[in-house]
């Protein structure tokens, strides 16, 4: 038994480094070699006019061997590596323009420590270059049109139930192997449950399957699960991995797309609809040129380009045309890998190594996006933005937005209002408080020497505004005010002054009053104390009726010396102002407090209207994140080596050569090309869009595609195990239903799929089998396989009774323009937990819900058609430890104790009927009601109630390989 564990994990290694091979290379090219070509190259080439210190980076030996200063790189460690030291700019500082962007760094450090992969042939010496032959090209068996091959004859007739299964078996009798038993009952219904809808069968949907008419229980079966709108869910979350799916841009800005949740629902009601194939890509490739019977369909066209929209964009690369290269490169690369299963990023820079693309074809595609509007103005400083597309909305909806948005403004206006003449009511309410037992003087009443500048800059001031000296011909300034007051007596003498960092500190202050002349000085950088509108220099005697002199000076000060007003304010021995009882200003103060008392009051009824039409706001209309049609359409340059400030010659927009079957298609001058890509790649005849598309099924049916390497058909990828088996699906795929094809029917692929006895087969091992075919290529067994992230904790949800089958909306509803650069976004983003399907989780780039990346979920920066599968410490520790899990568990046991009468048997064989889909053995119910019996009350532990222990055995089985594993 260990043997055959250590045997199948080295296949499974196996064929998880061959698809991780292939990310690694994609990484290279989209990350590492556009940044070596455009900073690196011209100095550091073959074909440099002088190699700066004997050092080459455009083949793979001579950045690994490096230059004067000795290897450039260790793969495995980054921080060995001088490459990484000169970029971080902690030696030689490379390149010497300038220190490249954190990001760039970072990913340089993430490329050598996954061992520096790098395609790149030739060594120090000269490079040479070949001519790409097309024709020639066309005979690889990706570039051939599918044929229509017939099921070829068998031995064993009596084996095949459908024409799958005899090219399977021919191939198995050819290796002498022979197909393995088929599932049993329990087996199948959970494999086709999970398979279909992501989601658990319940053990009364078990039951009726197991007891059903052996003749037609399967097909009536596949028949009711495809009908179920959790379909679309399960299977758009797989297109989904396919078109790098985020509800955030990622990158340097993570800003948040609030509504690609549009293009999210578009996907999983297209699957539910079975909307022909060749149609969804026309619709995400070009559905707002295509033409529309109503409003609803143009909608939900247009948001079916969010497709090109979605991809990471570098919203503040500074460099507009390198930002506008890069996001056609990522759509160039998407539609290629998306659609075609070919890697065209690398011929940004130059003709495909390994695949018969020249680098004109690239550049023929980024003439057909370079003339889409992918990107908009700039949000904020350098920041760009993209499009928001405003979607078809009924009339009514349009009259109620406009009318509340008339009704919002007037109110808006109206508190404007209110809000000013509060303001002044309140100021004039503070000017004769404090004034009511006090003396005024303003400035412009004093008499000024010098050139002194008037200002209202700042908006505290008295009178109608202040001067300032302008920090200028200090000493040869000053301000002196008359003080007349009525009476004799003690007064705070008090100065008005706008505060600020550039203003004087030492301002002197000359005062006569009765008892002679004093001296001060005035910090006006600090905020006045008063009113926050004036400070106190000190108490004195003056007598009444009898003038004195204040004078401020500029002399021996720096900064800015503010004149503004004095005030005298009468004061006890004590220091307090002396109240002035039925006086007329307090008369006026008493009119002056009821105005602002009136004034609050309107305020606050207007604040409350305003916060009712916001509570009773009809919906927004709707916007989606869609491309356009760009202004200025036009052809593109080649960018010699991928540097966009380096231009060569004009290529006419145009498709990939290799895979034309026709004549080229001619693209109006007027228009972007997109339609016309659009009706290429969704043709019959294209040799590569249904072969990738019927693989992609047959992968997530049978764990394995035909092609292994299901986003690469190219020379780089593997090569089909059953090629005319792949050609008889993609025939029949194209091929209308009445000419027993499927009509570019997802659903009907699936069920002929899951209706052969290739699919129904069991996973049992036999060690002949695999001694011959240790990688099951030849498929004598179903390939066991573990559930996907969101089937976990789905179906978790499931069993306790706490799923929402609901559609989701927007999970980014309530959060900023940026989710995790903001920490109150970041706390929002947080607390989004729901009960829906995963697929509704808010799936924000740089931050993804721990509960599907532990357990590998698709990276939403990439193409990922089919996504490794770890076993990592991490996975068990959150199914142990996990709150979610616990809750789970614990809701299971309570909502099986409330079912009456059930025995301690019948209730373990309920726990392992609603999670494991299986009647428990004598011995594991034997062994399960031990543990729940064994509360610990027999020992004197602390005695646990027979929930708990319940909830226990659940958590005991979610955590199980079992659990996750379909067989």
């Amino acid at each position: 038994m260990l043997a055959i564990t250590v045997s199948c994990a080295l296949a499974f290694r196996v064929n998880s480094s061959q698809a991780e091979d292939a990310k690694k290379l994609e990484f290279f090219e989209t990350r590492i070699r556009p940044v070596l070509v455009e900073h690196c190259y011209e100095c550091h080439s073959v074909g440099a006019k002088e190699v700066k210190g004997n050092l080459v980076v455009d083949t793979a030996a001579g950045l690994i061997k490096g230059g004067d200063s000795g290897t450039s790189l260790v793969p495995g460690k980054p921080d060995e590596s001088l490459l990484l030291e000169a970029m971080r700019y902690e030696s030689v500082e490379m390149p010497p323009a300038g220190r490249l962007p954190e990001s760039v760094i970072t990913d340089f450090a993430k490329w050598i420590e996954m061992g520096a992969p790098d395609p790149r042939g030739g060594d120090a010496g000269a490079v040479t270059r070949s001519t790409i032959d097309i024709e020639a090209g066309r005979n690889f068996w990706a570039f051939q049109p599918p044929q229509a091959h017939t099921p070829p004859p068998v031995k064993v007739a009596s084996w095949p139930r459908s024409e799958i299964d005899a090219f399977v078996l021919a191939g198995l009798e050819r290796a002498r192997l022979s197909p393995s038993i088929d599932a049993d009952r329990e087996t199948l219904v959970r494999r086709l449950y999970y398979d279909l809808l992501g989601l658990p069968p319940t053990p009364q949907q078990v039951s009726d399957f197991v007891n059903d008419d052996p003749a037609n229980a399967i097909e009536t079966l596949v028949d009711r699960l495809l009908e179920s709108p959790q379909f679309g869910v399960h299977w758009g979350r797989h297109w989904l991995d396919v078109a790098r799916y985020a509800d955030s841009n990622g990158g340097d800005f993570n800003a948040t797309f609030h509504n690609a949740w549009r293009y999210r629902d578009y996907v999983v009601n297209a699957m539910n609809d079975d909307k022909p194939f060749n149609r969804f890509v026309q619709e995400q490739i070009a559905g707002d040129l295509l033409p529309y019977s109503s409003d609803e369909q143009r909608a939900e066209q247009i948001i079916a380009t969010g497709f090109l929209m979605i991809g990471t964009k570098m919203l503040s690369e500074r460099d507009k045309e390198k930002l506008t290269m890069d996001v056609v490169d990522e759509q160039i690369n998407t539609v290629g890998s998306a659609f075609m299963g070919l890697t065209l990023g690398c011929c940004r820079c130059h003709d495909h190594k390994f695949d018969p693309i020249p680098t004109q074809d690239y550049y023929a595609l980024a003439g057909i996006f370079r003339s889409t509007r992918t990107l908009e103005g700039e949000s904020q400083q350098y920041v760009s933005t993209w499009p928001r597309r405003d979607l078809p909305a009924k009339p009514e909806q349009v009259a109620a937005v406009k009318q509340h948005e008339e009704q919002t403004k007037a109110l808006n206006k109206q508190l404007a209002a209110t809000k000013k003449r509060f303001d002044d009511a309140e100021k004039e309410l503070k000017e004769l408080a404090s004034g009511a037992n006090s003396l005024t003087f303003d400035d412009a009443d004093a008499e000024v020497a010098g050139s002194w500048k008037a200002s209202t800059l700042t908006p505290n001031y008295i009178g109608k505004g202040y001067i300032h000296d302008d920090g200028t011909d200090k000493g040869e300034k000053s301000v002196e005010f008359t003080l007349k007051p009525s009476k004799t007596g003690l007064y705070e003498v008090r100065l008005s002054y706008a505060p600020g960092g550039n203003r004087a500190n030492n301002v002197p202050i000359t005062i006569h009053h009765a008892d002679g002349k004093s001296d001060v000085t005035l910090d006006q950088s600090r905020k006045p104390p008063i009113d926050n509108l004036f400070a106190s220099v000190g108490s004195f005697r003056f007598e009444g009726g009898k003038p004195t002199a204040l004078t401020i000076s500029t002399t021996g000060t720096k900064g800015y010396v503010i004149v503004d007003a004095v005030r005298l304010v009468e004061v006890d021995v004590a220091g307090k102002p002396i109240a002035v009882a039925d006086s007329p200003q307090n008369a006026a103060i008493k009119l002056a407090t009821a105005s602002v008392e009136t004034l609050k009051a309107e305020l606050a009824s207007l604040d409350e209207q305003i916060k009712a039409m916001e509570k009773n706001a009809p919906p927004p209309l709707p916007k989606a994140i869609a491309v356009d049609e760009f202004k200025e359409i036009g052809d593109c340059e080649v960018c010699i080596r991928g540097e966009h400030r380096n231009r060569g010659e004009k290529v006419q927009r145009g498709f990939i050569q290799v895979a034309l079957t026709g004549e080229p298609t001619t693209i109006p001058d007027a228009t972007s090309g997109r339609r016309e890509l659009a009706d290429w790649l969704s043709s019959p005849q294209h040799p590569l869009t249904s072969r990738v598309i019927v693989n992609r099924v047959w992968s997530h049916l049978l764990g394995e595609g035909i092609v292994r390497s299901v986003d690469n058909f190219g020379e780089l990828g593997e090569r089909p195990t059953h090629p005319e088996l792949l050609d008889y699906l993609a025939d029949r795929f194209v091929r209308p239903i009445s000419d027993r094809g499927f009509g570019w029917s997802i659903k009907r692929l699936v069920r002929e799929v899951t209706l052969s006895r290739v699919y129904q087969m069991a996973s049992d091992h036999d060690e002949d089998a695999w001694q011959a075919d240790p990688e099951n290529r030849l498929l004598w067994r179903a390939n066991r396989r573990r559930l996907p992230a969101e089937a976990i904790r789905d179906s978790m949800l499931a069993i306790s009774g706490h799923l929402d089958l609901s559609p989701g909306g927007s999970p980014v509803e309530g959060l900023g323009t940026l989710v995790n650069n903001n920490s109150a976004d970041a706390d929002a983003y947080e607390r989004k937990e729901t009960a829906k399907r995963s697929i509704y989780l808010p799936i924000i780039r740089n931050e993804l819900p721990a509960t599907l990346t532990v357990f590998d979920f698709a990276d939403p920066d990439l193409v990922v058609g089919k996504r490794p599968v770890t076993n990592v410490p991490a996975q068990a520790l959150l199914l142990m430890n996990s709150p979610f899990v616990m809750n789970c568990a614990e809701q299971t046991a309570k909502k099986l104790l409330a079912i009456e009468g059930r025995s301690p048997e019948q209730l373990v064989a309920d726990i392992y009927q609603v999670t494991l889909s299986r009647t428990p053995t004598t011995l594991e119910i034997q062994r399960a009601i031990a543990f729940v019996n064994n509360t610990g009350e027999e020992t004197g532990e602390e005695v646990d109630s027979i929930t708990k222990r319940l909830a226990q055995l659940v958590h005991v089985l979610f955590a199980s390989t079992e659990f996750r594993m379909l067989n």
